[in-house]
């Protein structure tokens, strides 16, 4: 598919195409799979998860036409876990180092993503990563564009991926 008809495609959804969700799905199981060391699995999301306590990762893959923005909200206890795998130490959940290390790991979960995204015609780049720490956030949307919500379960504990698609401006 050529970028012109992914271009095309993607400005007519009200949902993120499954072909999409797939490879984002596979990019985030690659990427914690070599953190974490386990193969995650995207487990199905019973309810509405409620305020998390603990790390969100922001990145946007993006080109002229579109974005794919890309949060993974990261439990408190799972945090420390994917230190201890990523670094071989537990980081102070407190700390600067965490909010470095989730931002890197967005990062790599970008590169992933635009790299095989690419395969389906989204040609990309990725954004420079954020990170956001708190307790009681809930994640919100804004003009609610197509988006997914995936559940993971790895050998760190649980964690979520919230995904958006929007046009670029």
């Amino acid at each position: 598919m050529g970028r012109m008809m992914i271009a095309e495609k993607l400005s007519k959804v009200d949902k993120i195409p499954g072909e999409i969700v797939e490879i984002v799905q596979e990019s985030v199981i690659n990427t914690f799979t070599s953190i974490c060391g386990g193969t995650p699995e995207c487990v199905q999301q019973e309810d509405e998860s409620g305020p998390l306590n603990g790390i969100i990762g922001n990145i946007a893959v993006f080109n002229a036409d579109h974005t794919f923005s890309l949060m993974i909200a990261i439990p408190k206890a799972t945090a420390l876990k994917i230190s201890d795998a990523f670094l071989g130490m537990e980081l102070p959940f407190e700390s600067h180092d965490m909010g470095d290390l989730i931002a890197e790991i967005a990062n790599i979960l970008a590169g992933e993503v635009a790299a095989n995204i690419e395969k389906v015609g989204f040609r990309g780049q990725s954004s420079l990563p954020t990170a956001t720490r708190g307790s009681d956030l809930t994640l919100f949307m804004p003009n609610k564009p197509p988006s997914a919500k995936m559940k993971f379960s790895s050998d760190c504990g649980d964690f979520m991926l919230n995904m958006a698609l929007s046009e670029s401006r």
